[in-house]
């Protein structure tokens, strides 16, 4: 089994950090020849991305690429020396604020956990498209069918990516699509309202998948098409939160 010399530092975290580091600060690990799942699905590991270690006994893993992929963000603070994990947390949740529009047999609801957040708090918003028909259809749409968008009162904003891939579903009535506000679209906000910096130092320096103290309305949008009908079926629905300090 092959060995490798690794930074007390970034062991487990796969963090770098810009202080330089003495001899002491180095440990002796072996490679850990083993693979990293999620909910059963192999990790999606390109060559020479992270490597798994052994070190006493204990496995360690790379920090920053396991909170991504469980849908966390990761952040170093070069200057408190601390390692900042957000993520979302699937607890029961209560919303403060609720918004429910229908079209013909379609209900479009967007719900906010808070009407008014922390700068240092995930903002947690989530939506539902619910199908109220007695009829079984058949409707097309793209990846996701749910789609958010974040806009500050300058009209600075970031919208959510469709995928242009067609997907055909079969809906009976209660059938119901379900869909979080994703971190990216916040990160690609504030990379927006920052004029699109260096992504390197905008990642390493920032936590940005938070907002800043504001107002902010977020919004969402279903789009799809029912099987006969000739045009495609645009629902869009809005809630307004604040940011403080």
């Amino acid at each position: 089994m092959r060995k490798k010399l690794l930074p007390v530092l970034i062991v487990g975290s796969c963090i770098s950090a810009a202080s330089a580091a003495s001899s002491s600060d180095f440990i002796q690990a072996h490679l850990f020849p083993g693979s990293i799942y999620f909910n059963n699905q192999p990790a999606n590991k390109q060559s020479g991305a992270f490597e798994i270690l052994n070190y006493n006994g204990s496995v360690y893993v790379p920090l920053r690429y396991i909170a991504e992929n469980m849908g966390g963000r990761v952040h170093y603070d070069e200057a408190k020396k601390g390692i900042y994990i957000d993520r979302y947390v699937n607890n029961l949740t209560k919303a403060k604020i609720s918004v429910s529009k229908q079209a013909d047999n379609f209900v479009l609801n967007l719900h906010s956990e808070k009407e008014t957040y922390k700068s240092n708090e995930i903002i947690n918003l989530w939506s539902s498209l619910v199908y109220l028909g007695e009829e079984e259809i058949t409707v097309g749409h793209g990846n996701p069918i749910i789609l958010f968008t974040v806009r500050d009162e300058k009209g600075v904003s970031s919208d959510e990516i469709i995928e242009t891939v067609l997907i055909r579903d079969q809906l009976k009535k209660n059938n119901e699509y379900k869909a979080t506000l994703p971190l990216y679209i916040i990160e690609s906000y504030n990379y927006n309202k920052k004029g699109r910096p260096n992504t390197k130092e905008f990642f390493e320096k920032e936590q940005p998948w938070l907002l800043s103290p504001g107002k902010y309305t977020i919004g969402v949008t279903a789009d799809f098409k029912i099987d006969g009908d000739k045009k495609s079926k645009i629902m869009k629905s809005e809630i307004t939160i604040q940011v403080e300090p």
